[in-house]
């Protein structure tokens, strides 16, 4: 007889995978991944092992950048990443997904770009969040911004706002929204303000971002978007400057002018910008524009003196310089593409781009100028002016491009062109000037401001070009399913421009009209090579033909005499100039999952024929005359480079990055009539290591080096100067409710023939959050602690070195106070009883009150 007995089987769980493939598109479950009630979707970006958050913030995949950042299909708030990173709750997060998406019907994998989409749970779609925070310190030193931000699935609504005196400038909305998120990331002390600025700023800012997608859900294939920004600043600066310029007059000889200004301003600018995106099959339609209007005024005094390298003084050059400006501009631009949705071998008209820009201004100013001209080597020579300036000037230009692609359907019937793609391209604007300027000059005798016969007038320019052309295009394909695929296309663009340049006047010598043309060809060789799961290589080869001509101010200037130390003067004999450019471009993109290694490298050089370039006459006074000239023999060459790397271990991740940039050119010149070649080197380096502990500590370090050198060769002299900057930050999280932060910034200055300047700018915060969701923040700000920070002036030129100092944003202390309102979802409605129940608490505590209770 057998027993009966009863066996439990173990649970089964049912849980979704936290990666997948979905068709081409790679997924990421974000309820696999247990985190923090208030982490945002950077904490579980964090999180996933694929996925590297680099400290400047960039996001890669697999080694590969993420060139767009979606939410549920659509851009959110303007497109900047942190936006959506660093606001978004985790917990209202479904999924993120990850796939290559194509510029247009025509793209290769060659051309597609990665894209991030964070698909929202449902009822997620519709939410808000934002800021509100104002800060008070030491030295009268404030700070306030607010900003609420609204999402539903069709609209997107932004509105900001911030006032401060401690140089934190913001120049649009996106700014002002990326500065207000709920949880900005790693060694970054948030809201700090710029100490490199020059000056002293005041500035306050407002400004709106709205969206709405008359289509719930766009694709590429179906999209109608209209997206509207507006935005506003009042700035007040005031700035103190100190410099000192050497410059070469010959083998033996220096100039030595020493300057000191003061300058306060005051200005409003205003800009409005939308654009329209419609998408259906085989046709895309994108209109924007952009207004702005600036009114300004400001107050300049300049003194300045010149001197031998002895200290024997030979001049001054005083000015004091009153301006008012009231300027609009605007542009309108639209484009157009049609491509047909199928087409057959029997299609000769495959599609057409069009594209069409115009733009335009209105300026209106009002200037004094006050001068005065002190000569130590001839008092003859002393000059005083008190001119005014009353200047209109208005104008525009209108642009249109027609590219027809794969063009060999219409050019050429034979099957022999098949394997060759052409397109047909033509490019044709219009430019008009009308510059009307009246200038008067104090009469001492009766102190009334008279007309200036010579500097009053009126020119207008007209300026036609056209560039027809024909692009010729080869590709070569090979690939292997789910190993390599690899292509080669070689592009060459013959075209030829024709201008017409017009130019009108009331002087009679400025009335000048002249036609240029000229062959302009480009070319380029395009080579990629993708490995699956290994790496991604572009190589490309272009070539480049620019023209430029001379404008009517190069030509036939109306010379002002009130700077003496720099009078411009023309050269109606000017010809145009031939500028010829060869460009290298190489990217490696590393496809593995961790420890990913990208480089990148490019290099262009090229030389200019026929140049335009200076004729600098400076006398023994430093009064300096600059004609214009061409010549030959200017070239250049420029090489950038950067190279990533990440190591991702267990609970730790490590960002390595290092870039270059380089610049060096040989430009010809004349100096007191003695030809000569300047060679000017220019360097930019930058290396950073990023380091972060789970989400405890995070640490960055940067070393930056930027150099320049010159030489001139006639004169036998050279200048040079360098620039180090050394950043330790560090950002410890306590708990989860308390942050320490802290960035020091060791810098050291050195020129030519001048001592070296060092100083240190040493910033501190501490971090509380509190309230359930963190939602409230008390910080305190310890802002230049040692009391060194310094606006240092360090440049050189083709014959002259400046040093100097400005005033800057120095030492102080502060106490922040901020509120981060959010909801992500509808807010639950509780049921009748629950109600009932909380009026009744809510009336009991009332009558408490009201009677003393």
């Amino acid at each position: 007889m057998v027993n009966r007995r009863d066996v439990m089987l173990k649970d089964v769980e049912i849980s979704v995978p936290p990666i997948s493939m979905n068709g081409d598109t790679l997924e990421f479950n974000a309820a696999a991944f247990k985190l923090d009630s208030n982490a945002v979707v950077e904490d579980l970006l964090r999180k996933i092992p694929n996925v590297t958050l680099w400290g400047d913030g960039k996001i890669t995949v697999n080694g590969r950048e993420v060139k767009n950042l979606l939410v549920n299909g659509k851009s959110f708030f303007g497109g900047d990443m942190k936006i959506a990173t660093q606001n978004l709750a985790k917990n209202s997060i479904q999924k993120i997904q990850v796939y290559n998406t194509a510029r247009d019907q025509q793209s290769t994998r060659a051309d597609s770009t990665l894209e991030m989409n964070i698909k929202l749970k449902k009822g997620k779609d519709i939410g808000f969040f934002g800021k509100i925070g104002f800060g008070y310190g030491t030295d009268k030193r404030y700070e306030a911004d607010a900003s609420i931000n609204m999402y539903s699935p069709k609209m997107q609504l932004a509105l900001v706002g911030a006032m401060n005196n401690i140089n934190k400038t913001a120049y649009n909305t996106e700014s002002l929204m990326a500065n207000s998120t709920f949880k900005g990331g790693g060694t970054n002390v948030e809201y700090q303000p710029d100490f490199r600025a020059t000056g002293l700023n005041r500035p306050r800012s407002a400004g709106a971002n709205f969206a709405y997608d008359f289509i719930e859900k766009p694709t590429y294939q179906k999209k109608s978007t209209l997206k509207a920004n507006y935005f506003i600043q009042d700035r007040r600066s005031d700035n103190l400057t100190e410099t000192q310029t050497t410059t070469s007059i010959n083998s033996t000889a220096k100039n030595i002018e020493n300057g000191n200004s003061i300058s306060s301003s005051s200005n409003t600018n205003q800009r409005f910008d939308s654009n329209y995106e419609l998408a259906k099959r085989g046709h895309r339609l994108n209109l924007s524009q952009a207004v702005n209007f600036f009114n300004g005024e400001s107050v300049d005094q300049t003194f300045r003196t010149a001197g031998t390298l002895e200290n024997a003084l030979t001049s001054t050059n005083n000015s004091l310089n009153t301006s008012h400006n009231q300027n609009a501009n605007y542009n309108v631009n639209g484009n157009y593409y049609y491509s047909p949705s199928f087409y057959t071998n029997k299609t000769r008209f495959t599609g057409l781009n069009m594209d069409f820009k115009l733009q335009g201004y209105e300026n209106e100013g009002q200037r004094v100028n006050i001068t005065e001209f002190k000569s130590f080597v001839n008092s003859t020579q002393n000059q005083k002016f008190n001119r005014k300036y009353d200047t209109k000037s208005n104008g525009s230009s209108q642009e249109l491009n027609l590219t027809i692609p794969n063009a060999q359907r219409l050019l050429f019937t034979s099957k022999n062109f098949s394997t060759l793609n052409f397109k047909i391209t033509n490019k044709l604007s219009l430019r008009t000037d009308d510059n009307d300027n009246h200038v008067q000059d104090l009469d001492t005798v009766t102190n009334i401001y008279r007309g200036n016969a010579y500097l009053s007038n009126r020119v207008k320019t007209t300026l036609l070009e056209e560039t027809p052309g024909i692009g010729i295009e080869k590709s070569f394909q090979k690939s292997l399913s789910n190993r390599y695929y690899k292509t080669l296309t070689i592009r060459f663009h013959p075209k030829m421009i024709m201008m017409s340049q017009d130019n009108r006047s009331d002087r009679s010598f400025q009335n000048i009209k002249r036609n240029y043309q000229k062959f302009v060809p480009d070319a380029g060789i395009d080579y990629y090579n993708y490995q699956y799961g290994e790496y991604s290589r572009n190589y490309s080869l272009n070539y480049y033909t620019t023209l430029r001509i001379p404008t009517i101010q190069q030509l036939a200037p109306l010379t002002d005499s009130t700077n003496l130390y720099y009078l411009q003067r023309g050269n109606i004999n000017l010809r145009k100039s031939v500028q010829q450019e060869l460009a290298f471009n190489f990217s490696h993109n590393d496809q593995r999952n961790k420890n990913t290694l990208n480089y990148y490298f490019r290099a262009s050089a090229g030389i200019v024929d026929d140049n335009i370039v200076d004729s600098l006459l400076i006398d023994e006074q430093n009064r300096r005359t600059v004609f214009l000239v061409n010549a030959d023999g200017h070239k250049y060459l420029n090489l950038y480079g950067y190279v990533r790397k990440a190591y991702k271990f267990k609970s730790s991740e490590l960002q390595l990055y290092l870039s270059t940039d380089l610049n060096t050119n040989r430009n010809p010149g004349y100096t007191n009539n003695v030809f000569t070649y300047s060679t000017n080197l220019n360097t930019n380096s930058n290396a950073n290591v990023n380091y972060t502990y789970k989400s405890y500590l995070a640490v960055a370090l940067n070393q930056s080096m930027s150099t320049y050198k010159s030489r001139q060769e006639a004169f036998n002299t050279g200048y040079n100067g360098k620039n180090l900057g050394t950043t330790l930050s560090t950002s410890y999280n306590v708990t989860k409710k308390f942050t320490l932060n802290s960035n020091i910034t060791f810098n050291n200055s050195s020129s030519s023939n001048a001592k070296d300047i060092n100083f240190t700018i040493w910033n501190a915060s501490a971090v509380y959050r509190f309230l359930k969701g963190n939602n409230a923040e008390f910080k305190f700000s310890a802002l230049d602690l040692l009391h060194q920070n310094s606006s240092v002036i360090n440049y050189g030129s083709a014959n002259s070195f400046t040093v100097g100092r400005q005033n800057v944003l120095q030492q102080y202390f502060m106490t922040t106070l901020s509120y981060y309102p959010r909801q992500f979802g509808k807010r639950e409605v509780k049921n009748d009883d629950e109600l009932k129940q909380t009026l009744l608490v809510s009336n009991a505590y009332q009558l408490s009150y009201i009677f003393g209770l």
